[in-house]
């Protein structure tokens, strides 16, 4: 008996979209912090948990049981499903400190700065702030698109604010090469275009020496800063996530997009330093991460 067409393109169907998702399963072969190594399907990653399916079985396996290859993966395989393609442009590692080990790494350097790291935290910490804020930084070879998350918390009645700042260590057209500069306060924050803003060599020395800037700079400093409200809680963990990509910087606090700022000086090419600056004590970071978007050929 002859199939009726319409039968025939309904199996056809049924039968490509079975193909399909056998097709969209995920194998990988996961490696261990012991290197023992076993090929399995990936059916879910959620909490820290990797959910696994091999020789008929589900394992539940730790993430952080997992190599830092494995880790690398399940994060892009995790952006992709959930549609967040920036994530996967900032594909380059730079740097990353969970603070889990006495003291700081060798990569860090500190400039009037008291800052230790006790209980698997940073703990920011001022020489004196009527001179400068305590800077704690790390130095790579210079990028232009940059990817910062850092976990952070108001942890004493000293603790005012923090800046991430986005440096240029060769560069001499600002001060102390400033490119630009993310403030966070429990009340609000700021995100600053230094570069070719306040820290201006011309601007920040004429404001240094007392000087008054004239309405059509003031203006254009204006221009230069973008301002967000927020209500952190004080003695509670929150998450910061900073992207710079072309001349235009996002910020992310607590998974919610708060502000961008769009402005010539932050497609700087070169960002060859990020800094965690603390005002005045007892800001506490953990989990800081510095990514960057592979160069252009």
């Amino acid at each position: 008996m002859k199939e009726h067409p319409m039968k025939v393109t309904v199996i056809f169907l049924l039968t490509a979209l079975a193909l399909s998702f056998v097709g969209a399963r995920d194998f990988h072969e996961f490696t261990n912090l012991k290197g023992v190594k076993i090929k399995a399907e990936l059916l879910e990653m959620e909490d820290g948990i990797v959910r696994i399916r091999t020789r008929g079985r589900v394992f539940k396996i730790p993430l952080d049981t997992l190599s830092q290859e494995d880790r690398d993966w399940l994060a892009e395989w995790d952006a992709r499903r959930k549609g967040d393609e920036e994530k996967l442009y900032y594909k380059d590692l730079i740097f990353q400190d969970d603070f889990s080990k006495d003291g700081f790494g060798e990569n860090w350097r500190h400039y009037k700065s008291e800052s230790e790291v006790k209980d698997g935290v940073l703990i920011g910490k001022t020489v004196d702030i009527n001179d400068h804020p305590g800077v704690d930084s790390i130095r790579f070879e210079g990028r232009r698109d940059m990817e910062v998350s850092v976990r952070f918390n108001f942890a004493g009645s000293e603790a005012e604010r923090f800046n991430v700042w986005f440096d240029d260590k060769d560069y001499k057209g600002s001060h102390a090469g400033h490119i630009c500069s993310i403030s966070i306060s429990p009340t609000g924050g700021s995100i600053s275009d230094a570069k070719t803003g306040n820290f201006q060599n011309e601007i920040y020395e004429k404001r240094k020496a007392g000087g008054e800037l004239d309405e059509e700079t003031k203006k254009m400093l204006e221009s230069k800063t973008a301002r967000f409200d927020l209500k952190l809680e004080r003695e509670k963990w929150h998450d910061l996530l900073i992207r710079t990509k072309g001349d235009q910087v996002k910020v992310t606090v607590d998974g919610k997009e708060v502000c961008a700022l769009q402005s010539e000086g932050v497609a700087h090419p070169t960002k060859s330093v990020v800094s965690l600056t603390t005002n005045i004590n007892d800001v506490q970071y953990d989990d800081f991460v510095v990514k960057a978007a592979p160069v252009s050929p």
